[in-house]
């Protein structure tokens, strides 16, 4: 990285990175571990299968991932044969012939790509195993494309192909990933009998728990003062907002740390995190502008540019309030008083743009207000135009 660059190491922000530890997943860890521990505990005496479903964010994935490469430390440590390979079924076009072809070619990398059927190339495969006495653990993410292309047909093949081969070694078995178990329910009964069993639900990250991931995440990837804990807890916040999404929390940090290098600044601030999260979800609506009140138009600008100021993600009411005091002032218009205020900030707050949320300290209870997805420089020149216009 560049001396003056924010980031340390940004791979740690990228999407294919797998974290040594999973923070708040470790009752689904143990349960994946519950389940497959047979792979190193009594080889080939028996194959498993495994659902993991989840919203997107919810860490689905890297949860499969990580203990997959777990599992295959754990074999090597143990002198024991076994393989998690992890193939993404949409990125496979919903094919089980590419998803196979994935396979057998991590397993054999010059495997010829063409000339075989499916079913051949999953005879291939158990016969490949059969060879390097090998065991599979075989992850199927995103595998509603694989049942909207293929039906049934593939997951049965992949989950009776074991119990075609009754007197020799258990070799293949299977996760498979989806974001809503309602796609599980085009399969036919049998096929869904055996994947129904072992279930793991993963829950939306709350605030807190989206804070810690990234502090754990930001730790590693900015360097030491580039990035401080009221940023990390704006991003967690803008995260929960939709729905409790890691993955979505971690790219806007990263977005926020490349609009800070692109700025030259030697730290993440506010206005930095609201691009980011602009670039990822465009919120900033002008018709949404248009139709509030004049005073409404005028507490948004006295927001936009406390902001536009201010390195601090959140101010108190009466912040934003002078500011739009200041804003009457400079457009001609009286200022109203503070109960009418009040309710054109609790109208705004229905707005994407504009988030407020009680704040209890020993001070006792402020209600603190924010731009969540809105950079305040393109807000500010939004309303302004607005205003001069009417």
């Amino acid at each position: 990285m560049s001396p003056s660059s924010v980031f340390l190491d940004e791979g740690v922000l990228d999407l294919n990175f797998v974290p040594l530890r999973l923070l708040h997943r470790d009752k689904e860890m143990r349960f994946l571990s519950s389940l497959f521990r047979f792979i190193v505990d009594t080889p080939y005496e028996m194959s498993q299968r495994a659902v993991i479903v989840g919203g997107i964010g919810t860490g689905k994935t890297v949860l499969a991932q990580r203990f997959g490469m777990n599992l295959e430390e754990e074999a090597r440590r143990r002198r024991i044969k076994a393989r998690y390979i992890h193939v993404n079924c949409r990125e496979s076009r919903g094919s089980l012939f590419m998803v196979l072809s994935r396979a057998v070619r991590d397993l054999r990398p010059n495997f010829p790509d063409r000339g075989y059927s499916a079913n051949e190339l999953l005879d291939t495969l158990m016969r490949i195993l059969d060879e390097d006495e090998q065991q599979l653990l075989l992850c199927l993410d995103e595998v509603d494309a694989l049942i909207e292309k293929e039906g049934s047909d593939a997951l049965y093949y992949l989950t009776r192909v074991q119990e075609e081969r009754m007197e020799g070694p258990r070799r293949l078995s299977l996760i498979c990933i989806s974001k809503d178990s309602e796609a599980f329910k085009a399969l036919d009964r049998s096929t869904l009998s055996t994947l129904q069993r072992n279930v793991v639900r993963m829950s939306d990250y709350t605030q807190p728990q989206l804070a810690d991931i990234l502090t754990s995440r930001a730790e590693q990837a900015f360097r030491t003062g580039a990035i401080s804990e009221e940023i990390v807890m704006f991003i967690s916040e803008l995260a929960e907002s939709e729905g409790g999404d890691a993955r979505y929390a971690i790219d806007i940090l990263w977005g926020a740390g490349k609009r800070a290098d692109t700025v030259y600044s030697q730290e993440v601030l506010p206005e930095h995190v609201r691009k980011a999260a602009a670039s990822l979800f465009p919120t900033l609506r002008t018709e949404e502008i248009e139709r509030l009140s004049r005073h409404e138009q005028l507490a948004l600008l006295g927001i936009a540019r406390h902001f536009v100021h201010s390195k601090e993600p959140h101010a108190t009411t009466g912040e934003v309030e002078l500011a739009y005091k200041v804003a009457c002032e400079e457009h001609g218009e009286e200022p109203r008083g503070h109960t009418q205020f009040w309710k054109y900030l609790n109208n705004l707050s229905g707005l994407a743009m504009v988030s407020t949320r009680l704040h209890a300290s020993e001070k006792g209870r402020t209600q603190l207000v924010s731009l969540s997805k809105v950079p305040a420089e393109e807000l500010d020149k939004a309303v302004t135009r607005i205003l001069d216009e009417a």
